[in-house]
């Protein structure tokens, strides 16, 4: 597996594995961002999706999930006027040691 410099981070690590997307956004994530910040990614979107209980059956909610995973791979600046959500875990979704 390729290693890559990624957009997010700032580190020389490995691509993502797989297939993360269809089409150009897809290659764009494969070619910039690493597999280490894809995780990442991939456990704040579920904590968008049951915060916000977004449908991915709806356009706007694939969309507002879609520009905010460009915010947080830092893949597109914020649209004016809007913000990163960051979703942080709860005392009970915490692993304990």
């Amino acid at each position: 597996m390729a290693d890559i410099t990624c957009i997010r981070c700032g580190k020389t690590r490995e691509e993502i594995e797989g297939t993360p997307y269809g089409g150009s956004i897809g290659k764009t994530l494969k070619e910039k961002v690493c597999n280490v910040c894809w995780q990442e990614w991939y456990e704040q979107s579920i904590k968008i999706i049951n915060e916000y209980r977004i449908s991915l059956r709806d356009q706007k909610g694939r969309d507002f999930l879609s520009t905010q995973m460009k915010i947080f791979l830092k893949l597109a600046p914020a649209p004016e006027g809007e913000t990163a959500v960051q979703i942080e875990d709860t005392p009970s979704q915490k692993q304990r040691p």
